[in-house]
């Protein structure tokens, strides 16, 4: 019975031994020990030392402040090398791209509402009695061309919604004691309208689209301009920073960290200029 004992332990022995003696290494971003290179670039010990190349360059990227040149957590500056990109014609091209990309998105979804609110005109005006009250003689060219007709309804609509939206956000935002944003309004004028019968009426309806059309092309202006900021200020902020982590590389000092070595003022004046160091 006692060879039978000892050749069960000693089994269960030696792999205690072998755990013990290859202990597990991951990144610490993702927790994976798979994957491509894990470098160890800062004065992070333990489970902290770790960290896939890969995971390394996305959090550069994707972090704000000095987080592309320094570690967020011991605060040590990485080692960067700097690798001069022969396609750096093709990223710009790429960052401009994207640019582009997101504009045409938003082009593209402002033509889709303009076409709805164009359709339901059309919708509505089946007859064509709306229409036909713009011609002069039967030459006028809007009279003519349907498509074209309720396609200028869309955009003043359109452009008199964002009016009307931008103004009462501005009520909202104001002080409600103050009711500026309501003042010189006359109901009587409208009540004179609509008692002198239906072309006033439609007069009035056409002043009053007109008159919310007017800010609502400054406010359109605005969001047009805003939009493009947020879309430019986004891709630098993430695909351009990206490219720029394929240029400084991060090297891996092998759990032997050391101060880094003076970069090269060109470069380092760079990183500074863009907040990157």
């Amino acid at each position: 019975m006692a060879p039978v004992a000892t050749t069960g332990v000693l089994p269960a022995e030696g792999m205690g031994k072998d755990v013990e003696a290859s202990p597990a290494v991951c990144c610490r971003i993702c927790l994976s020990s798979e994957g491509n290179e894990l470098i160890s670039p800062c004065m992070c010990k333990g489970t902290q030392q770790f960290v896939h190349r890969t995971c390394l360059d996305h959090w550069r990227a994707v972090k704000e402040g000095t987080a592309f040149s320094h570690c967020t957590t011991c605060k040590a500056q990485f080692h960067l090398r700097v690798e001069l990109l022969e396609d750096d014609m093709c990223r710009r091209l790429k960052f401009q791209l994207f640019v582009a990309r997101d504009v045409f998105l938003v082009f593209l979804a402002i033509q889709a509402a303009i076409a709805t609110i164009a359709g339901v005109a059309y919708l509505l005006d089946r007859h064509g009695k709306f229409r036909n009250s713009f011609a002069h003689g039967g030459d006028h060219i809007l009279s003519k061309h349907q498509v074209l007709f309720y396609y200028c309804v869309g955009v003043v609509v359109f452009f008199a919604l964002m009016g009307l939206g931008g103004l009462l956000l501005h009520c909202l935002s104001s002080d409600p004691a103050d009711p500026s944003c309501l003042a010189g309004c006359s109901y009587e004028c409208v009540d004179c309208f609509v008692a002198s019968g239906e072309a006033s009426c439609l007069v009035l309806g056409i002043v009053v689209v007109v008159i919310f059309a007017i800010p609502g092309v400054i406010y359109g202006c605005i969001a047009a301009t805003m939009a493009f900021q947020n879309i430019m200020q986004r891709h630098y902020h993430i695909l351009n920073k990206k490219e720029l982590t394929k240029v400084y590389i991060v090297e891996d000092l092998q759990g032997g960290y050391t101060m880094p070595p003076k970069m090269n003022p060109e470069h380092e004046q760079r990183l500074k200029m863009l907040h990157l160091m």
